[in-house]
């Protein structure tokens, strides 16, 4: 080992038994601790040995969090691996989707502890890869919330998503209707997850969008994280249940009704509509109003829920909820509509680079 303090030695010793865990025998990775070749610029430097003499020497990056920006963390690795002209092996307790990314469009190689593995290298050619856990797991030492089912967490999220960055944390609170100390929470996990990127004054500076939203429902929704969940059959149809919630309201549309109306003009759906899914104060009230009939979730054409943030609501008329939440409702509700949830996507990217998929990948 290097310079690592007692913390980092274990971030590498963690990361070395995720990749030493799909190494095939007689394959292995370990650390060198002789001085002889141990540059002490680095945390430490591993051997990568093999069958018949094959072998690679890499240098490791670890830390603790990834409290900086991702662009931030690609820099020090390119400046590493020029410094030890050998391959770079970045190290962590997790490793984030976005982060993962920007790694791997670098070439570098990475591992964490949870069992997220890239380890690409030319000579010997050796590729590997393992698939780690779908969030960080929770650091007790930390106060960031790494559970983004909350109230307070959702209206940060939204307002992540909706507001232009640069933008600091008290503003975003305001823009949310959080304290600034909730925000900070969900900060903490978002940058480490390299999800948010913020400059050294603490300013938001950049919102992956997708990965935002894709982070949200690994722990919100639709069904679950709504306190009053309730299924109907409309008996007449979708399109005459549509044209009554204007008799009924307030009611706020959701889902696929939603996603057509945020679609721009002349935009087809990719999917028939369904499923109609409602916000209401009281869905069996407003169920009663349409003349829907009670149903089970595999035959049910409409959804109804109380929300967990009755401030989403409007005061009078039909509104639509805002769009991350609609993505957010696409990506859960019954049937999970993957596809109009990639197509509400797309269209937001068009005019906000930061709905931008930055590999093009649907994860």
């Amino acid at each position: 080992m290097g310079n690592s303090t007692s913390r980092e030695t274990q971030v590498v010793v963690d990361a070395l038994a995720s990749v030493n865990a799909l190494l095939p025998a007689p394959w292995a990775l370990t650390a060198r601790t002789d001085a002889e070749t141990v540059d002490q610029r680095f945390d430490a430097v591993v051997d990568l040995t093999g069958p018949v003499g094959a072998s690679a020497r890499l240098v490791v990056e670890a830390k603790r969090s990834a409290s900086v920006s991702s662009a931030a963390i690609v820099s020090t690795l390119r400046d590493i691996g020029r410094a030890a002209a050998l391959p770079v092996l970045y190290a962590s307790p997790y490793i984030g989707p976005a982060l993962r990314k920007a790694l791997a469009a670098e070439g570098f190689s990475y591992a964490d502890a949870t069992g997220w593995v890239r380890l690409a290298l030319d000579d010997p050619p050796v590729v590997v890869t393992g698939q780690g856990a779908a969030k960080a797991p929770k650091d007790r030492a930390s106060s960031a919330v790494t559970r983004l089912n909350g109230v307070a967490a959702s209206r940060s999220i939204r307002a992540l998503a909706s507001t232009d960055a640069p933008v600091g944390v008290r503003e975003l609170a305001a823009a949310a209707g959080v304290s600034p100390g909730s925000v900070s929470k969900l900060l903490a996990t978002l940058v480490a997850e390299g999800i948010v990127e913020r400059d050294e004054a603490g300013k938001i500076t950049s919102v992956r969008r997708r990965d935002l939203i894709r982070r949200w429902t690994h722990d919100y929704s639709f069904p679950s994280t709504n306190p009053v969940v309730a299924y109907f059959i409309a008996p007449r149809g979708l399109p005459r249940a549509i044209d009554r919630l204007v008799d009924v309201a307030p009611v706020m549309l959701t889902g696929s009704a939603a996603a057509r109306t945020l679609l721009p003009d002349g935009a087809t759906p990719v999917a028939p509509m369904r499923l109609l899914a409602l916000y209401a104060t009281d869905p069996r009230d407003l169920a009663r109003s349409l003349g829907l009939i009670d149903a089970d979730p595999t035959t049910a054409n409409v959804v109804i829920a109380a929300p967990a943030d009755q401030r989403i609501l409007p005061d009078d008329g039909v509104a639509v909820a805002p769009a991350p939440l609609v993505v957010a409702d696409l990506l859960t509700l019954p049937g999970r509509a993957d596809a109009e949830a990639e197509q509400l996507m797309d269209s937001l990217e068009a005019t906000d680079p930061a709905w931008k998929d930055d590999d093009g990948s649907r994860s």
